[in-house]
């Protein structure tokens, strides 16, 4: 049980209290870790064009900093078509003023609930929330964020990644959870004849790309695979160097080859018995033919 027990019940809702603000008042936060939020000219120029029909419909939520300063906690790309549109005045929900820690963790449960945000920008948004509340335990943060303990541990390793894996993911679109699974693969990779790390992971996110990659499983047992990289080598070059090979193709070529190996040491195995004129029982005869055959034929 956590020493502070009653964290997560100290986010009570505050009463409504809204107020047509002076726009000289608002200001924009310059550490909100949400800079891009996806929008496209155009989606810019439909906004201008609501507001400038139908005025600002949706307040701004902002958090009351002094006496005549209120700092924008959701609704920046309302306040930036006000400011184009030299309005006077918006709209506005005020909430009092609060801890750094709980403007970061309702400005992301605002935010969270829109359009999709960028990994970096949810991971610098979760680690925000993170130094905020030190002391508190990580079960009751990824609580208070609606996410798993798992996943707040992943975007906390996300922060750290390298920029280029970071635009990657961002380049690619991917999913929340192939983010995680790809963090847990990453540890696992290993280099490949003359493919290095670097270039396995374009390889992997060009198959996610093209639909060759994408489930939780899918991840799991490529990770599975190049854990015993040294067995499956020529499966795994195969692999990196073919774009249409997904990883079903793969885990099959590497179970193959897997029995591939069995038979051969099998093979080897009654070989030796024979050349030391050990006398091999009928049944090991027939067998040892028959692998042989097998072996010439089809491996």
């Amino acid at each position: 049980m956590s020493e502070n027990k009653n964290f997560l019940n100290s986010f009570k809702p505050y009463p409504g209290k809204y107020a047509d603000l002076p726009l000289e008042y608002v200001q924009a936060d310059h550490t909100q870790p949400r800079k891009n939020f996806g929008i496209t000219s155009a989606d810019h120029s439909r906004l201008l064009k609501s507001i400038i029909t139908y005025g600002i419909e949706d307040p701004l939520k902002v958090c009351e900093i002094e006496t005549n300063r209120y700092l924008i906690i959701d609704g920046h790309r309302r306040f930036s078509c006000a400011k184009e549109l030299k309005l006077e005045t918006v709209p506005c929900r005020i909430y009092p003023k609060m801890a750094p820690g709980e403007l970061e963790a309702r400005r992301y449960e605002m935010q969270n609930n829109r359009r999709n945000w960028r990994p970096i920008e949810k991971a610098n948004a979760i680690h925000k929330i993170n130094q905020e509340y030190k002391n508190i335990s990580k079960k009751e943060i990824a609580t208070l964020i609606g996410i798993t303990q798992k996943n707040l541990f992943h975007y906390t390793e996300l922060r750290d990644l390298r920029m280029e894996y970071l635009e990657l993911m961002a380049a690619h679109d991917m999913k929340e959870y192939q983010m995680v699974v790809f963090m847990q693969l990453l540890p696992k990779l290993r280099k490949i004849r003359n493919f290095e790390i670097d270039d396995i992971v374009k390889v992997i996110f060009m198959k996610v790309n093209d639909g060759l990659l994408y489930r939780r499983t899918d991840f799991i047992l490529l990770a599975k695979i190049f854990s015993t990289a040294s067995l499956h080598e020529e499966e795994i070059l195969l692999f990196l160097k073919e774009s249409s090979i997904s990883v079903e193709e793969l885990v099959e070529r590497t179970q193959l080859s897997g029995i591939s190996v069995q038979i051969k040491n099998l093979i080897k195995e009654l070989s030796v018995k024979k050349n030391l004129n050990i006398n091999l029982t009928e049944k090991e005869k027939c067998l040892f033919e028959d692998l042989y055959k097998l072996m010439e034929t089809h491996i």
